[in-house]
């Protein structure tokens, strides 16, 4: 039983990401699964909650990751750096969810609306707690660490454009890939959040 709908996940995965959601079809899902449509039917009452389970899926496994990566890390300054990296590394193969959550088209759909707001305040929340054990330790001089946790994550989502659209970020004549132009952005925002003994190396 488990085989075969994690086969259907598989494959619906696979083709919305590349095809998108509204040109995947029941039918379609069935022919890549090599399963008949009523076998996909038995599973799933419909391409939405095909969609619903992939989403909450996906959203569960970058969370995860996004935890993992930095629960081991003693230093703040490289949880950030850490965390900001893995975060779009994550988001750049979770075609189906980035896509989800940054498409229009699925603002009809309340349990992306949903999944959108857990995993908005799953950010703010870690990197709140990464700023505040800053503070703590005396690294960060920050008055409000949620509020700047909220405009970080505002920042690093408008930076996501190359995932968007898989085009470099443009500067004049000079381009600028994700990686770049992330390192660039966290060597502004940390020197610029250091406690000013840090800064001045002393």
């Amino acid at each position: 039983m488990a085989g075969k709908r994690e086969r259907i996940l598989e494959v619906a995965k696979e083709l919305i990401g590349k095809f998108g959601f509204k040109k995947t079809t029941m039918e379609d899902i069935a022919r890549s699964a090599s399963m008949a449509k009523a076998t996909i039917y038995h599973y799933f009452t419909s391409k939405e909650e095909i969609l619903k389970e992939i989403i909450n899926k996906e959203g569960e496994t970058l969370r995860f990751i996004l935890k993992k990566s930095i629960e081991k890390i003693d230093d703040p300054e490289e949880k950030i750096r850490t965390y900001a990296r893995v975060r779009f590394e994550y988001l750049a193969r979770l075609a189906v969810y980035y896509s989800a959550m940054k498409d229009e088209y699925f603002q009809y759909f309340p349990f992306i609306r949903k999944e959108r707001e857990k995993y908005n305040e799953f950010e703010i929340d870690t990197l709140t707690s990464i700023f505040e054990e800053g503070v703590k330790r005396g690294v960060f001089d920050i008055p409000d660490p949620r509020l700047y946790a909220f405009l970080v994550l505002q920042a690093m989502q408008g930076l996501e454009y190359p995932l968007a659209t898989g085009e470099a970020l443009k500067c004049k004549n000079r381009e600028l890939t994700l990686e770049q132009a992330l390192d660039i952005f966290l060597d502004i925002f940390i020197n610029g959040i250091k406690k000013r003994s840090d800064k001045n190396g002393s």
